[in-house]
Order: structure tokens, then C-alpha cells, then sequence
């Protein structure tokens, strides 16, 4: 049909006829501020289309003009009434440009080539399961009640920038569960005035929100559960959230991007990330959070981090996190990571503290890594009994628990100086004269704490008084220090 229907308005008459040529009808003014589809509601009968021509126009379109290729491009209307285009194939190129949407837009089921709506006032747009076999694209537009776009695909890039979206009845302003773009999203400077779910979505590219903020309070303001994103995930550069996030079981091939971004900013809110996987963690958020972070058997390849870019002890969890390298910035000590350890582990776990000791190996610092698991045994011994904490101090104190051999040396030049000095001034009687060997202060009390081996002088010599004392004394912290060594000894070679 190239004829227009009778019924038609003028101004829907013109929106025919440059349908029919592929052309962009503009019902605008030129005034910015007579064209803010915002306040467009006033717009008379010159700038009103019916929803349901629209319909006509894109489920029984009229045929091109000769040498044309039709399109719907509209600019500047006020479209009244329900766009029920539900199941239906739009096999033309559409594209809204300050328009007002005086009821909902209803894509369920529909295909689509690139739908692009820019600067748009809409009442709410209903897609699921819609299918988009190029880019669609809403930017700097004003969505009141909610956009759903569930189990979605989009073959191209998504794009929903510089858009203000408000909650539907359920406080949801952005729900795209199941949604599979094929390549790059953006959400970027985006208000979202509920929340944001896209659980279990599917991402060709990257998907970034820049400057974005999502407000929910007090409850769940992200759900990007079990998301798969071949590229990065960037909450950043401004990104704030009022609420809670969870990336439970999300795949980020290009790692998680947290940079200059606001979120755990109250108490009581949580960013949790349990069981995600992911080429990197870059966590460096604008101020210190005061809210929950759980890394439950997380993986990380890379986790850079900063010395305010985690919560209190008693709201960090890294029960299980595992990554290969660490970065910081500024560089933090091993002391200040020990420090990370303690504030995620609210009860003594053995991992965390192996982890960040084969991460510093990995960097080929290994006495740092000694100095971790140090700390680890001392955090061990806290939780155990009189007599094994009593055993570990000693352990501590002789050798620091196999991860401190010099402390062993030490005690023994210590031990060897003061017994020689002793009993060369007060030497001790033989037993049997005519059988002693030749005295030597130092033999006799490197043979006294020496346990097992003997070098034939402890026996030979009968120490009266203090050299009695002094000398029971060596042989008996010989064999503290011997079994302190062998426990240590046994503790690093299976470390290794």
C-alpha cells in the first residue's frame, strides 16, 4: 500500500510519506527548551502520533518509494496510546529522536534490526525475549517506570549512556536477566532509581558503567550473579551504588574494574563476589568502604589493591580466596598484608595465610613468605591449649616456628659462649683421672647440648654447684632447641 489511510492526521500523514522515503520527520521547534519531550505532554495535534499508526507503519508497512529505502525516523513527537509490537519482525531501521512515549513500548518477543531511541521521555519498555540483530541503543533518555529487556539478545553493542531510569513496582529500574549482548555494553553515566539485575548474563565485549549510579538503599541494588563477561566489568570512574552488589559465580575474563568508585559506602550494605572467577581484581575504590566484602572462594589472577580499599575486620571475608600475583598502589608491606590476612579471617584458617605466601614466591620474595606463614603459626598457637601455646612460644622464641633458622645459631653461640666462659673458670673433676681426656671448656659444652652425638667430653667430667646446674641446664636446652629445630625442619619441608 502506498496510499495513506484515511484516518490519518496530517501530521501522521507526513510521517507516512517519509517512511516511505527513508527520510527523518522533525516536528520540533528548534527551541530547546519548547522541545524537552520531558514537559512535551502540552504538544498539540502538530506534533501528536497516534502509538497505533506507528504499529501500522512497522507491522503492514506501506512500499518504498522508488529509489528509497524505508525507515522510521522520528523526531520531536508526542506519541499517545500503548506501541504493542509484541512477537512481531521489524525488518526496517528505527530511530526516535526527542520524543515522548505517553504509554509503554511493548517488545516482547519481537525482532529487530538496531533499534535507537536518543533523548527520549518514556512511560516504561517491556522486551523480553526480544531479539536485536544489531545495536540498540538508548541514550540520554528518561525511562519513569522500568526498563525489562529479560532473555534478551542483542547481536551487537548494547548501549543505555546519559539515561535516568526510575523503578517499576517492584523497585526494579533495569531488569535484564538471562540478557546476551554480543559485544560491547555500556551503561555509562546512567541513574538508575532501583535495581539493576543481570543475572546470568552472557557479554561478548566489555561492559562498563562509568559514572553510573544506582540507587536502591537498604536492600539489593546489583544482581550480577552468575553473569559471563569474555571482556572486563568496569564500576568505575565515579560508579557509586546505594545499596548492595552481589557477583556471586560471575566469569570476568578481563577481571573486575573498581577504581574511583563509591560502594559499601554505609554500614549494613555488602559487596559480595563468593565463588567468582576472573583474570584480575582491580580494587582501588574512591574511599574506604564502611560496608561488607565477601571473597568466599573467589579467583583472581591479579588483585590490585591499596592500603583504604578494604572494610574493618569483622566485614572482610576471604575464606578461600585464591589469586596468583598482588599489587598495590602504593606498595604495602608484608606486614600491612598480614594485617589484610587477620582483618578477613574473624577465626583462624590456614589458606589465606598459604595464599598470600605462594603469592609473594610467585614474586620471588621469599622472606616475606617466610614471614607470612610466621604469622600464620603465631595466629595458630592463640587458639590452642596451655601446653601447645607454652610449646609454641618456645618454638618461637628458638628457630620462629622453621622459618627463622638464624635464631638456632644464635642461641647456640649464646649458650656455647656462656658455658665455656663458666667452666673455664671453674673447671670440673674428672671421674676417672688416669682416663679423662685432654679439658676444653668449649668441647665439653658443645658436647652438653649437643643431643645423641657424643665428642667423648660430657661424660668424662663430674661439675660441682653452679657448673652442676649450669651444665644439666645446656643438655636440657639442647634438646629443646633439637626439638624445636626437627619441628621446624618437618613444617618447611612440607611446605615444600
Amino acid at each position: 500500500m502506498s496510499t495513506p489511510p484515511g484516518h490519518l492526521s496530517a501530521t501522521e500523514i507526513r510521517l507516512w510519506e517519509a517512511y516511505r522515503r527513508g527520510e527523518r520527520l522533525n516536528l520540533g521547534t528548534g527551541v530547546p527548551a519548547d522541545d524537552d519531550p520531558r514537559t512535551g505532554a502540552t504538544w498539540g495535534p502538530d506534533r501528536t502520533v497516534r502509538a497505533q499508526v506507528l504499529a501500522r507503519l512497522l507491522l503492514q508497512p506501506p512500499e518504498a518509494e522508488p529509489g528509497h529505502t524505508t525507515a522510521l525516523r522520528l523526531s520531536g513527537a508526542r506519541v499517545v496510546g500503548d506501541l504493542e509490537l509484541g512477537g512481531a519482525r521489524l525488518d526496517v531501521y528505527v530511530s526516535m529522536i526527542g520524543c515522548r512515549f505517553e504509554g509503554p513500548i511493548v517488545l516482547n518477543v519481537a525482532s529487530t534490526r538496531t533499534l535507537n531511541l536518543l533523548d527520549c521521555a518514556l512511560t516504561e519498555i517491556q522486551g523480553r525475549n526480544m531479539r536485536v540483530d544489531g545495536d540498540l541503543s538508548l541514550c540520554r533518555c528518561e525511562v519513569a517506570r522500568g526498563l525489562r529487556i529479560l532473555d534478551t539478545r542483542v547481536d551487537n553493542d548494547l548501549r543505555i549512556d546519559d539515561c535516568v531510569v526510575g523503578p517499576d513496582r517492584r523497585g526494579v529500574a533495569l531488569m535484564a536477566n538471562g540478557l546476551h549482548v554480543g559485544a560491547d555494553s555500556s551503561m555509562d553515566r546512567s541513574v538508575f532509581r532501583g535495581q539493576v539485575s543481570l543475572y546470568g548474563g552472557r557479554f561478548g565485549g566489555r561492559v562498563t558503567l562509568y559514572g553510573a549510579t544506582v540507587e536502591r538503599p537498604g536492600e539489593l541494588a546489583m544482581d550480577l550473579g552468575r553473569i559471563t563477561v569474555e571482556h572486563s566489568l568496569h564500576l568505575s570512574v565515579g560508579f557509586a551504588a546505594t545499596g548492595s552488589i552481589r557477583l556471586n559465580d560471575a566469569r570476568l575474563g578481563g577481571g573486575l574494574v573498581l577504581r574511583r568508585a563509591v560502594i559499601c559506602a554505609n554500614p549494613g550494605e555488602e559487596l559480595t563476589m563468593s565463588r567468582v572467577v576472573a583474570q584480575g581484581l582491580h580494587m582501588k575504590p574512591a574511599r574506604p568502604p564502611r560496608g561488607r566484602i565477601v571473597l568466599t572462594n573467589a579467583t583472581f589472577g591479579t588483585l590490585t589493591d591499596g592500603p583504604d580499599s578494604w572494610p574493618a575486620p569483622g566485614d572482610l571475608v576471604l575464606a578461600g580466596t585464591r589469586y596468583t600475583t598482588l599489587r598495590a598502589e602504593p606498595p604495602l608491606s608484608v606486614r600491612q598484608r598480614v594485617d589484610w590476612v587477620e582483618r578477613g579471617t574473624a577465626e583462624y584458617a590456614p589458606q589465606p595465610y598459604d595464599q598470600l605466601a605462594a603469592a609473594y614466591r610467585t614474586a620471588g620474595e621469599d622472606e616475606q613468605a617466610r614471614t607470612v606463614l610466621l604469622a600464620k603459626q603465631r595466629r595458630r598457637r592463640a587458639g590452642l591449649g596451655p601446653a601447645g601455646r607454652l610449646w609454641g612460644h618456645v618454638q618461637d622464641v628458638a628457630i620462629g616456628y622453621g622459618y627463622r633458622p638464624a635464631r638456632a645459631v644464635g642461641w647456640l653461640v649464646a649458650l656455647v659462649a656462656i658455658g665455656t666462659a663458666v667452666f673455664a673458670a671453674d673447671p670440673p673433676a674428672p671421674l676417672k683421672a688416669d682416663e679423662a681426656p685432654r679439658w676444653n671448656p668449649f668441647w665439653y659444652t658443645l658436647d652438653l647440648l649437643l643431643p645423641v652425638v657424643t665428642l667423648g667430653q660430657d661424660g668424662a667430667w663430674k661439675p660441682t654447684g653452679i657448673g652442676q646446674w649450669l651444665a644439666y641446664s645446656l643438655i636440657l636446652l639442647g634438646w629443646i632447641l633439637a626439638g624445636a629445630a626437627a619441628a621446624g625442619a618437618t613444617r618447611v619441608l612440607n611446605r615444600g
